[in-house]
């Protein structure tokens, strides 16, 4: 049983690491389109607003998406 948990521990630990990695290359990813190209920022930023945002439930892309 204290192997499972030392596993699951492992696995969490793991899991949380990749995420964070994730979020740093995002975040320098979005630094870089910042000064580069604004455009293609702005483009990123309403996309992923727009799949996020309850204001925009009339949207099929969106999340909180209610088909009638």
């Amino acid at each position: 049983m204290k192997f499972m948990k030392e596993k699951l521990f492992n696995v969490f630990l793991r899991l949380c690491l990749v995420w964070v990695l994730f979020a740093l290359c995002f975040d320098i990813f979005m630094v870089t389109v910042h000064y580069t190209d604004t455009n293609l920022e702005r483009k990123i930023v309403n996309e992923i607003s727009w799949k996020i945002d309850g204001t925009f439930k009339n949207n099929p892309d969106n999340i909180w998406y209610e088909k009638k």
